[in-house]
């Protein structure tokens, strides 16, 4: 269920290209069905964005870190695209390097995105307070229209005893 949106345009015609920020974890995934069926009513074209990013340890060599983490983003990415192009969507993929919202909201102003879904992990308190929204971030930092999608909680195990 959508959680929050701004800037909605006022003609459906204007969904043209729909973002999709993903960084591999299943939360991030959870926007994947709000956005297909969008691309499914409106005719767009799906972009699938990974932002790579690695933290660099002393002795460490930045550039293969850099590459390496640029290649694993291509392969989920491709391989996310086959599945949604098998189903007829039309599909793009993007990576790039630096900081999550940032490139976000670079690359939606640079391609003229006309809507950004994405999922919320939904931290409040101190874990928001420690590791900061990205999705706040892109909110407040863009002029593209966001659909911010409620990441559900995963249901807790229940284990049985002997």
């Amino acid at each position: 269920m959508p959680l929050l949106t701004s800037g909605l345009p006022k003609e459906p015609a204007m969904y043209k290209k729909i973002l999709v920020p993903l960084d591999g974890s299943a939360v991030a995934e959870v926007a994947l069905p709000h956005a297909i069926e969008m691309a499914k009513i409106f005719q767009a074209e799906l972009i699938l964005l990974r932002v790579a990013f690695v933290h660099f340890l002393p002795g460490s060599d930045p550039v293969e870190l850099e590459s390496a983490a640029v290649r694993e983003s291509e392969a989920y990415l491709e391989r996310l695209a086959q599945r949604l192009s098998a189903e007829g969507l039309k599909v793009h993929t993007v990576v790039r390097y630096g900081k999550a919202a940032e490139e976000i909201i670079d690359h939606a102003a640079e391609n003229q995105v006309s809507v950004i879904v994405m999922a919320t992990h939904g931290r409040s308190g101190v874990g928001r307070w420690l590791l900061g929204s990205t999705a706040e971030k892109v909110l407040r930092g863009t002029e593209v229209p966001v659909l911010l999608i409620r990441a559900k909680p995963a249901p807790a195990s229940k284990t049985e005893e002997p």
